[in-house]
């Protein structure tokens, strides 16, 4: 029988309470019971219902009203406007809307010939000028208002004409013998009915936060458990994200987030340890090989692989000198802060280095991985080690140290380089108890012999033909050809420039 995950014991022995999906499922299930949002918005919509209802109602009764006071003969008999009896009912329906603040306008029409067609007896407004005695006003796009004569109307969606978008209610006005003869009008504008449809909608919104505030209320238990642990656990992550690998969370709850706490430091300790180990391997190895072998998991110290790279030997002058006038401790002070400015410099050209040799330093430019124009840049970083080396004996001549090899005769360290292009081996070397990255080849031979070779020459920087060749026409026209010459440990002569 295979024993289940230590984890999977963690999660499984935790109590019925204690686990999270449970906690949510009771809050949201309660959250869901009372359908919050749906029922504000039915609400609402009821609210606006009967607010809409209560207005055509109050309309209807307001236009009714009005035309039961109103004396149709009288209406019927005004010729002019300027009878006498128009006046005096414009004043009267002046004092309506005087009274009735809620009114935009109120007025009366009569009938003409034509279908469908009103004349202005009167018409008084709150928004624009009324309509002038006789001004003719077609009414065919509102039916609620051509068949006003035959009894009250109401519309119940806001409509717009000349003076405005209002709601309008109708009722006609009627001689003795009841025959119709005029309609009354009046107008609630359609802005009052969206104010108040903003002051359900407000009573609404207000409700409803109250009862979002109830459920915040229900949910605070649940948001105190989960807040602080969830806010350690992120700021872990972030914090080992940011490289801070020592980051523990530390979290003492017997639920999943105390089981994720545990699981989170076991891997930040795991990611640390790795670290350490990568970092401290890469201080002994290139950082690139260190990377490369740690990712691809030893692949590269499996076997050997070819690469047309450029190789670049350098070796400080008179470091022979410089042991015999330091100290121990004195002199590895120096090489390490040689070497660290020299890394620098190769690093920046993408140069690996693969080994320091007493003064010397071995590096390669297209392993362990490729680099396109690495001879160009190995040719740039030879240059820029030069300068960099001008500028670390400016420093030393400041601080002093460079007095006991001047006592010698020594102006300043100077280094002598050998760039050299050609093909390698590159892989792992040695046995299975210590291995090394390195490359092997003719090609580190020659560049070697050609740092050797300046001794012979005067010069700094040499750099093979095949160097030359692969290097960009800017570095080409720093070079000076100096011809063949033969190196030692291979018969054919080298064609080599100096920088």
């Amino acid at each position: 029988m295979i024993e289940a995950p230590h984890h999977a014991k963690l999660v499984d022995s935790l109590r019925f309470w204690n686990r999270i999906h449970i906690r949510l499922t009771v809050v949201y299930g309660i959250a869901l019971l009372f359908v919050l949002t749906p029922a504000a918005a039915f609400v609402y919509q009821a609210a606006v219902r009967a607010e809409l209802e209560n207005l055509w109602a109050r309309i209807h009764m307001t236009t009714v009203s009005l035309a039961a006071i109103l004396d149709g003969d009288r209406i019927a008999a005004i010729q002019s406007a300027d009878d006498p009896l128009r006046e005096r009912l414009r004043v009267d329906l002046q004092a309506v809307l005087d009274q009735e603040r809620e009114l935009a306008s109120v007025y009366i029409f009569r009938p003409t010939e034509r279908p469908n067609e009103l004349s202005f007896v009167v018409d008084v407004d709150r928004r624009a000028a009324p309509g002038a005695y006789g001004e003719l006003y077609d009414g065919t796009p509102y039916p609620e208002l051509t068949h006003a004569l035959a009894g009250p109307a109401v519309e119940h969606d806001a409509v717009a004409d000349a003076w405005g978008t209002s709601i309008s209610g109708f009722a006609p006005i009627r001689t003795r013998t009841g025959k119709p003869v005029a309609i009354v009008g009046l107008d609630i504008d359609a802005a009052r009915v969206e104010q108040m449809k903003a002051r359900l909608l407000q009573i609404a919104v207000v409700t409803y936060l109250a009862a979002l505030g109830v459920l915040a209320l229900v949910a605070f238990v649940v948001g105190r458990a989960l807040r602080k642990p969830m806010i350690q656990i992120i700021d872990g992550t972030e914090a080992i994200a940011r490289g801070s690998l020592e980051t523990r969370v530390a979290l003492e709850r017997k639920d999943e987030l105390g089981t994720i706490g545990q699981y989170f430091d076991r891997m930040a300790a795991g990611l640390e340890e790795r670290e350490f180990i990568r970092a401290t391997f890469g201080r002994y190895v290139s950082e690139d090989v260190a990377r490369k072998l740690l990712a691809d998991r030893g692949k590269v110290a499996s076997h050997g692989e070819e690469r047309d790279v450029t190789i670049l030997f350098s070796d400080l002058r008179g470091y022979s000198t410089l042991s015999e006038t330091m100290s121990p401790n004195d002199i590895l002070d120096l090489m390490n802060q040689y070497f660290e400015a020299v890394s620098m410099v190769v690093s920046a050209h993408g140069g690996v280095i693969l080994e320091y040799l007493g003064d010397g330093v071995l590096a390669v430019f297209g392993a362990p991985d490729d680099l396109p124009g690495h001879a160009e840049r190995a040719v740039r970083c030879a240059l820029m080690m030069r300068e960099r080396l001008v500028t670390l004996n400016r420093e030393w001549d400041a601080s002093g140290r460079s007095h006991s090899w001047r006592e010698r005769g020594i102006e300043h360290l100077r280094a002598r380089i050998g760039v050299h292009t050609g093909p390698v081996v590159a892989g792992s070397m040695g046995s299975r108890f210590r291995m090394k990255y390195t490359v092997i080849g003719d090609t580190v031979n020659i560049a070697a012999r050609l740092e050797a070779l300046n001794v012979e020459l005067g010069t700094d920087i040499l750099v093979s033909r095949e160097t030359f060749n692969a290097s960009s026409p800017e570095s080409q026209a720093l070079a000076t050809a100096h011809g063949d010459h033969v190196v030692k440990g291979r018969a054919q002569p080298v064609s080599v420039y100096s920088l």
